[in-house]
């Protein structure tokens, strides 16, 4: 009975289909109110199209006005809403780098940041900025610390300018530094100034290296060559002086306290003057104990 009953059902709506086009047929006046219909219907999708798309571009106008002004939630806020949206296109790239630096650059949100640039990275891996991408992506790894991912990054990139190439390792080596793999960090580090002349990137490195063998492994042997270049190639006066410095803890560590007070006598700024009396004075102090000690040794 059931299997009748939707028999005939389809049967009449059939029926009614097929009078419904007769009568349009046969009436003008019904024609044109359906033609009427479907150009209301057709306008009316435009409409919406045309509305959403203008929408689409006033979040985007909106979010650079924000930007431009520093008022950069709202800009985050628009992005976002464009975005939700538009999830991918040339405009959605664009618009989720920018959205990432914003988090990244202005609002210091970084795991916001990381997220927008992965997403950059896995949604568009042809992005013509990828490389920028991932530098950056690196960068907010080592801001939330997590250096050996942000390791892992820079290792991807592939920068055809010497200077850059050398940037990138002097960051990894800071990364290694930070995590006290020194050794790696040394490794590092030479890459920045092996082959390259004295620079402010090669002049880091080497910093960062007198510093581990000075300070981390006492080994002042290793380190005063280092300072010593240091205080003869640089022209910062700071650090000219950090590495005169350097030098005479490195004499001193070696038991060469008269080379240590002599270092520290060539320097003539009157502001120093009381630390390196300071210092002279504890050196003068452990080359006697020094001294007593040896003696006591003696037969």
């Amino acid at each position: 009975m059931m299997r009748k009953a939707v028999f005939r059902s389809s049967i009449s709506r059939r029926k009614r289909t097929i009078e419904l086009v007769r009568h349009l047929r046969s009436s003008p006046r019904a024609l044109l109110l359906g033609a009427i219909v479907c150009l209301a219907i057709v306008a009316g999708l435009f409409l919406g199209a045309r509305a959403y798309w203008h929408s689409d571009e006033s979040e985007l106008r909106r979010a650079a006005e924000a930007w431009d002004s520093g008022d950069y939630e709202v800009a985050a806020r628009e992005y976002e809403s464009f975005l939700r949206g538009n999830p991918s296109g040339a405009e959605a790239e664009e618009a989720r780098l920018q959205l990432a630096n914003i988090y990244y650059l202005n609002l210091h949100r970084y795991d916001r940041a990381r997220a927008h640039y992965q997403a950059l990275l896995s949604e568009a891996p042809s992005y013509e900025k990828v490389e920028l991408v991932r530098e950056r992506l690196a960068e907010v790894l080592s801001e939330l610390g997590r250096s050996y991912e942000a390791i892992a990054e820079y290792e991807l990139l592939s920068p055809e300018d010497a200077t850059r190439r050398r940037r990138i390792r002097l960051r990894i080596a800071d990364l290694y530094f930070d995590q006290k793999n020194y050794s790696q960090a040394l490794t590092e580090y030479a890459k920045v100034t092996e082959g390259a002349g004295y620079d402010d990137l090669s002049e880091r490195a080497y910093l960062r290296e007198a510093t581990i063998y000075h300070v981390a492994r006492s080994q002042y042997r290793e380190a005063l060559p280092i300072y010593q270049k240091l205080a003869a190639e640089t022209d910062d006066g700071d650090m000219r002086l950090r590495a005169i410095y350097g030098i005479a803890d490195c004499f001193a560590g070696l038991s060469q306290f008269d080379d240590a007070i002599g270092t520290l006598r060539e320097v003539k700024d009157a502001a120093e003057q009381a630390y390196i009396r300071r210092r002279v004075a504890e050196f003068e102090q452990h080359k006697r104990e020094t001294a007593r000690a040896q003696n006591s040794m003696k037969p």
